[in-house]
């Protein structure tokens, strides 16, 4: 899960474009409010502009092309006119002219008591064809601080007749009453993907105080007994292959226990921080408890509470020594003795970062939520014989000593480390370290817990982020069989719609990690699903929630897979939550009776309904008897000397080799290996580089016979001299699309693919890059280059080379700087079927968090395509010649 503390980052860089709209406090279906509504304890302030603008000017714009015209008019009464053209921005959802209360600078106001900002709003119909308009209310105190930010939409279907063509819509605009002072208040016109070009006028500006629903309901849905799905009544297999041959009698007994699920209509529901984050005050153990009376069955943890992040210690408990290690193992155990699933993802810091904090009793600092900081090129200096690896070690060492503990009390664990790693938003991402890098990260990673740390009650996962194009693209960073017990991955349905094509996306990935499962034997699960609405991080929308039966649906599109069980994410807080709630013990949020459905149905399995698996006699065999993978080459070296061959061997190997394979796959050369301690060596000489050629190959390793790692190289082709301006000229892939994929990963939303090819439709030299892109109804899809935080500051902009297809989909340009996407898009580029050069100033680049672009330090280049409008799109773009510019 991607950071909203989580906050989910998607994403974050699951670009789907500048998305800066939020969700609507006040949903675009509420009520209106009557005048007998208002209380008249609340004094409140409004403004009637029979006279003039009474204080109120032009505050500025974001977003919106040219300088709108804001003046006083007697129209209707008195108003503020507004002349405005969202032509130039038609394809943005979020265009902003802002109205500013001027006085409020020099004589701080008060808005006491008051919840609603309301105002009604004169428009043209006959001026747009397309779109709608937001507003947003914002204010600060006179300390600076944010007290008010809300922006839902504007319902334009309650607009009435004001006469002369024109119609009116009373907004009102619910915010949390404030009683600090205000020094600073606003609120704006947005434009939503609009091409209103015209006057509108705003009048009758008030604040005043009103009875709001609170948009909860009253639970009616019964809670149903459930029945215990009992092992004898499922197909467990008797003996199971492990990552760890030693693994104990009860994770073993676990395992076959989730076969046995997965092959049948069960599906088993899980909940990220189950046990230590909730929403509702309720004494329950958890909302979930809260709902249904029953935990849910899979309950994840996160390494950040091992660090204090996300777990928190009363003075009490540090007074007494209690360490963050020891009080969640002490939360979760009692529910892992009565056959739950404990999961475990780690949202580990950027090592590079913690190197340079002071250490603390000693002992590396680890807290601060730092995985997205993807500079510092941590994954290789991590690995042994880097610089960074004691400091890994340390960070792996407190995961032992929780998964210990939990180990001692006979309680197994899904351990799920470096998850969504096809993704470019965590150090460890595809842009940010080789495929045979993160594979050897992983591979050490668990022969650091199981050998050296002497674990046996962890299952390992591979989690990378859906949709896949196959099986190949699925497993393109895959460990290998003898280091992964589950295959699974985590998928999100971002702003659900009534009627889109998500699910079937959800139900096409499903199909790929089915196959992939059944050919290498392995469990499969949905490692987290759910909704993402809005752009502020959040989950489940308070209010408005397009798809109430989401888990439902969800659940009758995994039942037919092989999936043992799908997890959702953490409830935070009440704006940041993946789970409905309970507020009393009668009232809860919207989808609190349909997640009792859903509870209710036959095929949902929570905590208190999993069987006793702990009577299965299971027989323990290791998935790989004799395995080894390779250490050096690593994964697009270039090979242009003689030089040593290396690998790590486990289990009793009698022999090793390496095989050097052409490009088409024959082998060239075979070496054999030296074995010692573990390893194997050999040297690869220059008469077996000059039989290869120049050309892109792979190394493989055999291990008696058997092929158990190969990597791709470049033999015989020198780098091109480095130029720090250069993201790609396309010339230095020597025809080779298979190279050139290397160096890109990528990122695509549900149903959409990217596929990248060399092209002569270029501007300069021989090459340039076509860019093939599918994309459906609310989709995106996006290649990224890491340029491993390049320093940029001596340059203005980007500039590349383009023939668009005129199709005037979203078009986004992207870097990455400290952590944090700043976009620019260009979708008037892609409008255009005209070979263009494109020049864009470091100055255009927007943050999505709103942070500065660190021009010191680029860490990747991307390009997304973003669908708009209701129809799916497959085109081509071609680029060349991508440099930064002075």
């Amino acid at each position: 899960m991607q950071n909203r503390f989580l906050k989910r980052i998607i994403p974050l860089t699951l670009s789907a474009g500048m998305i800066f709209s939020v969700p609507a406090v006040v949903p675009q279906y509420a009520p209106a409010f009557c005048q007998s509504q208002v209380q008249a304890a609340a004094k409140g302030m409004s403004w009637n502009f029979t006279k003039d603008l009474e204080g109120w000017k032009y505050g500025g714009k974001w977003a919106y092309k040219g300088k709108p015209a804001v003046n006083w008019s007697n129209e209707f009464g008195g108003t503020i006119k507004l002349d405005l053209d969202y032509t130039p921005t038609a394809d943005q959802s979020w265009s902003e002219v802002k109205l500013e209360y001027a006085k409020a600078a020099n004589s701080p106001i008060s808005l006491a008591g008051c919840n609603v900002l309301s105002y009604d709003l004169y428009f043209n119909p006959q001026a747009m064809t397309a779109g709608s308009f937001k507003t947003k209310v914002y204010a600060k105190d006179t300390s600076g601080k944010e007290v008010i930010n809300t922006a839902p939409e504007i319902d334009l279907s309650k607009a009435r007749d004001a006469g002369n063509g024109m119609k009116v819509v009373t907004v009102q605009v619910a915010f949390q009453p404030v009683k600090e002072k205000l020094n600073y208040f606003m609120f704006s016109i947005v434009g939503s993907n609009t091409d209103y070009k015209g006057a509108v006028y705003v009048g009758k500006v008030s604040a005043h105080y009103v009875k709001l629903p609170d948009g909860y309901v009253n639970k009616t849905e019964k809670v149903a007994k459930q029945q215990t799905v009992e092992p004898t009544s499922l197909a467990t297999p008797a003996d199971v292959k492990l990552v760890d041959g030693k693994a104990s009698e009860r994770t073993a007994q676990m395992y076959a226990y989730l076969k046995g699920i997965a092959d049948s209509q069960y599906v088993l529901y899980g909940h990220q921080n189950e046990l230590h984050k909730k929403v509702s005050t309720l004494p329950g153990k958890s909302d979930t408890y809260d709902m249904v009376r029953d935990l849910s069955a899979v309950i994840g943890v996160d390494g950040l509470a091992l660090t204090g992040d996300e777990l928190s210690l009363t003075d009490a408990e540090k007074a007494a020594g209690v360490t963050y290690a020891e009080k969640l193992a002490n939360l979760v155990i009692p529910a892992g003795q009565k056959g739950a699933v404990i999961t475990m993802s780690c949202h580990m810091p950027n090592f590079d970062l913690v190197s340079k904090k002071p250490k603390v009793d000693g002992k590396y600092d680890y807290s601060t939520y730092s995985p997205n900081v993807t500079s510092g090129d941590v994954v290789r200096r991590i690995l042994p014989g880097g610089d960074l690896n004691g400091v890994f070690n340390g960070y792996l060492d407190m995961v032992a000593d929780f998964a210990g503990r939990l180990q001692a009390a006979n309680v197994p664990i899904v351990f799920r480390p470096f998850h969504e790693n096809n993704g470019s938003w965590f150090w460890w991402g595809a842009a940010y370290c080789t495929s045979s890098e993160y594979k050897n990260l992983y591979r050490y990673t668990v022969e650091y817990l199981r050998d050296k740390k002497g674990l046996h009650n962890l299952l390992y996962t591979y989690s990378p982020g859906g949709p896949f194009a196959d099986t190949a693209d699925y497993a393109s960073r895959y460990p290998g069989d003898g280091y992964i017990d589950i295959v699974g991955f985590d998928m999100y349905h971002r702003d659900p719609a009534k009627q889109d094509d998500w699910m079937k996306g959800f139900d096409d990935t499903m199909k790929v990690v089915d196959d992939f499962a059944a050919a290498h034997h392995k469990l499969a699960a949905v490692t987290e699903a759910g909704i993402l609405v809005g752009n502020k991080g959040g989950a489940l929308a308070k209010t408005g929630n397009q798809r109430p039966d989401w888990f439902e649906e969800a659940l009758k599109k995994i039942s037919p897979h092989k999936m043992a069980y799908f997890m959702t994410w953490s409830n935070f807080s009440e704006d940041n939550f993946d789970e409905p709630y309970m507020v009393t013990n009668k009232r809860g949020h919207e989808m609190v009776n349909n997640f009792i459905k859903f509870y209710n149905d036959p095929d949902s399995i929570f905590a208190g309904q999993i069987g006793d698996y702990g009577k299965l006699n299971v027989k323990i065999e290791s998935a790989m008897a004799k395995d080894g993978y390779l250490l050096t080459p690593d994964a697009m070296t270039r090979i242009l000397a003689p030089v040593q061959l290396k690998a790590k061997l486990t289990g009793s190997c009698q022999n090793a080799a390496f095989i050097l394979q052409r490009k088409d796959g024959t082998a060239a050369a075979t070496i054999p290996a030296a074995i010692q301690d573990g390893y194997a060596t050999a040297e690869l000489s220059a008469d077996n580089l000059a039989a290869m050629g120049k050309t892109v190959g792979r190394v493989a390793l055999t291990v008696d016979g058997q092929q158990t790692d190969d990597v791709q190289v470049l033999y015989n082709m020198p780098a091109p001299v480095p130029n720090p301006a250069m993201v790609d000229n396309f010339e230095n892939y020597y025809g080779d699309n298979g190279l050139l994929k290397g160096s890109y990963s990528t990122n695509c939303g549900a149903g959409c693919s990217v596929d990248v090819t060399l092209s002569r439709e270029h501007e300069e030299g021989e090459t340039g890059l076509r860019y093939h892109y599918k994309i459906t109804k609310g989709g995106y899809a996006g290649i990224i280059k890491s340029l491993k935080g390049v320093d940029w500051s001596s340059y203005t902009g980007v500039k590349f080379w383009v023939k668009p297809d005129g199709k005037a989909q979203k078009l986004i340009c992207q870097l990455n700087s400290n952590g944090e996407d700043f976009e620019v898009n260009l979708t008037n580029v892609a409008a255009s079927t005209e070979p263009q050069l494109v020049t864009i100033p470091f100055s255009e680049f927007k943050g999505k968090n709103g942070g500065k672009l660190d021009t010191y330090a680029i860490q990747h280049f991307a390009l997304y395509c973003n669908t708009i409008g209701d129809e799916p799109v497959e085109s081509d773009f071609y680029f060349d010649d991508i440099h930064a510019v002075k």
